[in-house]
């Protein structure tokens, strides 16, 4: 699939999910896995029948994988942000992310209660509503603001902290400069949680890995990584070096 092809169909199922959650009335829990919400549960019934009219082959939270022999997978969490969509906080997305042979080529996260929109291609930069992003480039954990998936069991010396709820949108928000860091400090995120961001943090210029430094991977698993994510990297080897302590 060509990268373009890939973000006029993201487009297409970011707008329809957000036409048809316009009008919905109980954002209460599905029963579906643990966590599932009805939102949830409407945004992956529009998503993935394009995603496979589409040839790809589908890793997503909300079902088991389809199309794993397709050349093109498409990883998505149709609604990442769930319990915040629950809540009516605006911070939940749809991320989706275009995989072959194993690496990121292209991503597309929408924060799908404001719109704003973040897209990345590999080689290419990454962009938030169409105009070029980089990271900050803090160097120093004293100056740096830093955003948290669950709480940190210590202080690191952050000038600020936050913890918003949808590790997506925190991580864009780390490529577009606004935060300087992402910690996972739980028990790790799941493919579909980051999958989309974290090519756009790579393009914007942030080093993003796991705790153990490893680079990130997007093979097809349903395991989970604890990730770090920062716009230098000194800063990223110093908090690095924190949690270790």
């Amino acid at each position: 699939m060509e990268t373009s092809s890939f973000f006029e169909l993201s487009e297409q199922i970011s707008d329809e999910i957000k036409s048809s959650l316009s009008s919905l009335e109980d954002w209460g829990k599905a029963d579906g896995h643990l966590g599932q919400y009805k939102h949830d549960v409407i945004a992956d019934e529009i998503a993935t029948p394009q995603l496979v009219a589409a040839g790809l082959g589908v890793f997503s939270e909300e079902r088991p994988p389809i199309g794993l022999e397709e050349s093109f997978m498409a990883i998505i969490d149709p609604i990442d942000g769930s319990t915040n969509a629950s809540l009516g906080l605006p911070w939940y997305a749809l991320s989706l992310c275009l995989v072959h042979s194993g690496e990121a080529i292209a991503s597309f996260v929408r924060n799908l209660a404001t719109g704003e929109t973040f897209r990345a291609e590999i080689g290419s930069g990454a962009e938030r509503n169409g105009k070029k992003i980089l990271v900050s480039g803090v160097r120093d954990i004293e100056d740096s603001i830093v955003v948290f998936n669950d709480l940190p069991t210590k202080h690191f010396g952050w000038r600020q902290y936050r913890s918003l709820g949808s590790a997506a949108l925190d991580l864009c928000k780390v490529a577009d400069g606004s935060f300087d860091a992402f910690v996972d400090m739980g028990e790790g995120l799941a493919l579909w949680d980051y999958a989309g961001a974290a090519l756009i943090c790579k393009e914007a210029g942030a080093k993003i890995t796991d705790s153990e430094s490893n680079p990130i991977s997007y093979s097809l698993s349903t395991g989970r990584s604890q990730l770090v994510c920062a716009g230098s990297d000194e800063l990223h080897n110093t908090i690095l070096s924190l949690m270790s302590d």
